[in-house]
Order: structure tokens, then sequence, then C-alpha cells
């Protein structure tokens, strides 16, 4: 549990949970802004923080909530990481189900259905090790 009853950076930072740069990441994040700022950021997938950057009027003045400039890039950081997280995870889970599916389909009628090449399915399959 974080400050005042919010969420603490271990919960916020559940993308970093097997980094073993985790820790020097929530120091630089805590010298800046707290982990109910970059929560927020998360759930928003960083689009309230990216608007003010932009210029744009905003409810909430998301470059002071993380401290500065500086915190808001570290911020935008952590929407970055966990996005490529769920990029990978997705990517993983994608290709366990079409490991399954080419059990039972030709990679020819498998890549008609999902609207791919022959060729960019079978190397997904065999990037994953499949």
């Amino acid at each position: 549990m974080g400050r005042r009853g919010g969420p603490g950076w271990d919960e916020v930072l559940t993308h970093r949970h097997l980094d073993p740069a985790r820790p020097a990441v929530t120091a630089r994040l805590a010298r800046h802004t707290s982990p109910a700022v970059v929560a927020a950021a998360l759930t928003d997938h960083g689009t309230g923080l990216l608007a003010q950057l932009d210029g744009l009027r905003t409810d909430r003045d998301w470059v002071g909530d993380c401290g500065g400039l500086l915190g808001a890039v570290l911020v935008l950081a952590e929407v970055d990481a966990a996005a490529s997280a769920l990029r990978s995870r997705i990517a993983g889970a994608r290709a366990g189900a079409l490991a399954e599916l080419v059990q039972d389909h030709s990679l020819v009628d498998l890549a008609r259905d999902l609207g791919v090449s022959r060729q960019a399915l079978h190397k997904t399959l065999r990037n994953r090790g499949l």
C-alpha cells in the first residue's frame, strides 16, 4: 500500500515484475512523482499526459503531477514499458493459439482466415519456436 491508502510501487509496476532494473526505475520515479500518478497514466495509456505535452487543454496538470518534464518522460517510459510487456504477452498467447490451430488446420486455410500470407504465419510460428 502506498501513501494515503493508494497503490504502492509494487502494485503499479507489475509489468516490471521480472525486470532487474525495477529497483532503479522505482527510485527514479519516486524522486519525481507518486505511484498513484503513474497508475493513472498507465490506466489512460498516457493519453492525458500526451495531450498536455501536445499543448492541449487537460483537466489535470499531468506534467506538474509527474514532477516536471523529466518526471513526465519517466512516466511515459513506464507507459511504453507496460505496453511492450502487454505486446509480448499477446504475441506469446497468439503464437500458442496458432500452434494449437495448425494441429487441425492447414497453414493456407489459417492464413486466409487471418488475412495474412502463409509465409507470415509460418514465420510467426517459427519465431516462437513452434
